[in-house]
Formats: C-alpha cells, sequence, structure tokens
C-alpha cells in the first residue's frame, strides 16, 4: 500500500472561555488564549485508506509553516513511498523539518506526523491505535478536570464561574480538578477552598503554577495551598518555567541538574506530591529528576515531546525508577486526543488522572464523533487506527486560509 497524496488544512475552534496560566516573564504576551489553530494532516493511498494526524494549539509566536508549505514538504518525502516503511518516511520528514524551526512546533509538527503514519497502518492491518503500543492495559483513561486562570473579570465573578464550572464536572463524574494558579496567591486559596468544599474531600485537587516561583517562595506557598486542600502541585519553580521550557528548552537542559536538585528541595520541604513536565525538554532532564529524586508524578504530554513513540518511552523511564505518570495536553483535537487515549489505555504506567479536557474545552470538534466524558473518562473508538473519521461539514466551518 502506497501514499499517492497528502493534504493538510488549517482550522481554529474557539475555548468555552478565554483560559491561560500564569506567566511571570510575561514570555507568552501575544497568545490568543481565546481560541487554539491546527493543522490537520490526511496521508491518501492507493487502497482507498486515509491516515489523519493532527499539529495541536499552534502559537503565532511559533512562526508556522503554511499548510501548503508543510503539505508540500511531506509529499516529497513521502508520496509513491509503501505504508510499511512508516518509520523510515517519520525520519525524513524530522529530518526534512527546517532547522530553525520553533522547538516546540518541531514536536507538534513531529506528534501529527507519527499519528498519521500510525493510523494508516492500524488501517491496514485492522488494529487500534493501542495495539500498536503494546496492547491495551486497561479499559478508559481517567481525566482531571484544568480550571484555568480567567483574569479578564473580577475575584467574586470568577468564584462564581469556577464553582459552576466544578459542580458540572463532579455531576458528570469526574474525580479529579487541576488549578492553573500562580499569578495572584490571595485570589488563589479561595479558589482552591471552593473547589475542594464543591469536589468533597476524596476528591484528587492539584495546582499548576507554571514555573512562578522561587525555591523559597514555593515553599511558603504550596504549605499554604495544602492547609486548604491540595494534594499535589505542579511545575512550582521559575527554574522550570514552562514558557521556558516552550520556547527555549535548552536552558533548562543545560541546567538540567540543578533545576532537579531545586525541585527536590521544594519536595523535601513539603508535604504534597510534586509535578513536573518532560516531553518538551530532554531526554537530560527526565535523568536528572530520576537521579535527585526530584518528583512524585512526571507530566508527559506527547505532543509536545514529538510522537507517542517518544511518549511511551518517557513513561517507562519514569516506571523504571517508579515514578507515576500523568499526560498532560496542549489542547488537542478529536485526532490529537485519540492517540492520547490509546495511549493512555495501553501505557501500565499512566496511572494519574490526565489532563485530556479538550472535548470540553474546545466549543466544537472536527470528527464525526467527539469524545465524550463517561464516569469521568475517556475510551478509544473500536476502529482500526485512532479511530476517528473528518467531518466536513465541520472542517469547512472552522477552516482557515
Amino acid at each position: 500500500m502506497k501514499i499517492t497524496d497528502v493534504r493538510v488544512r488549517e482550522v481554529s475552534v474557539p475555548r468555552i472561555y478565554d483560559t491561560y496560566s500564569a506567566d511571570r516573564q510575561n514570555l507568552q504576551s501575544d497568545t490568543d488564549h481565546g481560541r487554539s489553530r491546527y493543522q490537520i494532516i490526511e496521508l491518501f493511498t492507493d487502497a482507498g485508506l486515509v491516515g489523519l494526524g493532527e499539529v495541536s494549539d499552534i502559537a503565532k509566536r511559533m512562526a508556522p509553516l503554511s499548510a501548503v508549505g508543510l503539505q508540500d514538504l511531506m509529499k516529497q518525502e513521502m508520496v509513491g513511498r509503501d505504508v510499511d516503511e512508516w518509520g523510515l518516511l517519520f525520519a525524513g520528514v524530522a529530518r526534512a523539518l527546517p532547522a530553525e524551526l520553533h522547538p516546540e512546533l518541531r514536536g507538534l509538527t513531529l506528534f501529527g506526523v507519527e499519528i498519521a503514519l500510525l493510523d494508516l497502518v492500524g488501517k491496514r492491518y485492522g488494529a487500534p491505535l493501542y495495539e500498536l503500543l503494546g496492547g491495551r492495559q486497561r479499559q478508559s483513561a481517567a481525566v482531571c478536570w484544568v480550571a484555568f486562570l480567567r483574569g479578564d473579570i473580577g475575584a467574586e465573578e470568577e468564584l462564581e464561574a469556577l464553582g459552576a464550572e466544578v459542580e458540572e464536572k463532579v455531576a458528570a463524574g469526574l474525580r479529579a480538578f487541576k488549578l492553573k494558579v500562580g499569578e495572584d496567591h490571595d485570589r488563589d486559596i479561595p479558589r482552591i477552598e471552593l473547589v475542594r468544599r464543591i469536589a468533597g474531600p476524596e476528591v484528587h485537587l492539584r495546582v499548576d503554577a507554571s514555573g512562578s516561583w522561587e525555591e523559597d517562595e514555593a515553599i511558603e506557598k504550596i504549605g499554604d495551598m495544602a492547609r486548604v486542600g491540595i494534594n499535589a502541585c505542579e511545575t512550582p519553580v521559575v527554574a522550570a518555567s514552562r514558557q521556558v521550557a516552550n520556547d527555549n528548552p535548552a536552558q533548562i537542559n543545560d541546567n538540567a541538574d540543578a533545576v532537579a536538585q531545586a525541585l527536590a528541595r521544594v519536595r523535601a520541604a513539603t508535604k504534597v506530591d510534586i509535578i513536573e513536565h518532560v516531553a518538551d525538554l530532554g531526554d537530560v532532564f527526565s535523568a536528572a529528576l530520576v537521579r535527585h529524586r526530584a518528583v512524585d508524578i512526571v507530566n508527559v504530554i506527547p505532543s509536545q515531546g514529538g510522537g507517542l513513540r517518544r511518549g511511551l518511552r518517557l513513561i517507562q523511564v519514569a516506571e523504571t525508577a517508579g515514578i507515576p505518570v500523568l499526560l498532560g495536553s496542549t489542547i488537542e483535537m478529536g485526532p490529537g486526543t485519540a492517540a492520547f487515549v490509546h495511549l493512555a489505555v495501553a501505557a501500565s504506567n499512566v496511572t494519574v488522572p490526565s489532563d485530556l479536557v479538550s472535548p470540553e474545552l474546545l466549543v466544537d470538534d472536527i470528527c464525526t464523533t467527539p469524545f465524550k466524558f463517561e464516569n469521568g473518562a475517556l475510551k478509544p473508538f473500536a476502529a482500526p487506527g485512532l479511530g476517528v473519521e473528518l467531518d466536513e461539514a465541520k472542517m469547512e466551518k472552522w477552516g482557515i486560509s
């Protein structure tokens, strides 16, 4: 079965509200918090099968390739080649991407290319994607709902909106929640108290500071938050700032041991689990976290890390060290969400509820059968490959040129 053509189209879909995370250094001020932009990849074959991929949540600052530019690059590397050579095709695209491409965009693009190829392989052999990743280990992926910051409204109005959001998700069966924090501590504390009161004492509640605090500040503020009910804190220290990891990962990779030691000191001084991202950073950073016993949980976002295979490798590295994993998110559409769900049910070490909130954080999807939460979890579709198909009416509705 040979690839005969490649098509890349762009869509942009609004979020249910303007969502954002703390950015202490104001490094990503140009980000559009109200909607997400995607490049949707289709690989056509002489057997009539089509592989779907997704370059997820592209920011303006990344200066992405145009849809036509990516399409032409992929055509040059893929057209006329056999699908069974998918690993070589992926490597060829990776080499052909411009050297100066934004580091996070490189990962997002390679993720889209890889899942499009894996979708084709699954369809060729009649196997759901989780079978290609080692086989199903669980029936569904537990989800942690993420409540973002809302800086465009007052504190009282924010609490009212947050309360309604959490009540709705608790009623839908979600048993884990994450609050974005780090911009205003005095505003964060009542938000945590509210979520704990609504969700109840048994629900897992974590906060994500996005790298907002210096070490001593992190210890003090995590202590305050622990007293009002959090179970875990993600990315507490500015040395591992999410904005730096996205745009300049070398700054963290080159100081991996120092960053890991800072996290280890925060972990030792606090009574909650410490979580850190690894996918958009080099393997050296994962090794440093393990070496210094710096974290209790690892966050893996496969799209940022360049694909499901590297995501699985990072999950297995953490498993070898006895560290459980959750899957993070960049806010994916249907194809990207499908890939994440397949990985979550296939990887035995993804045991912490994952941030797979895209199905209800975006106002719409571009697939014929959008994902829906079932008792606080997502299940992979049973069809071969990713198990999703494009809805052409939705592609037209949300398409951009």
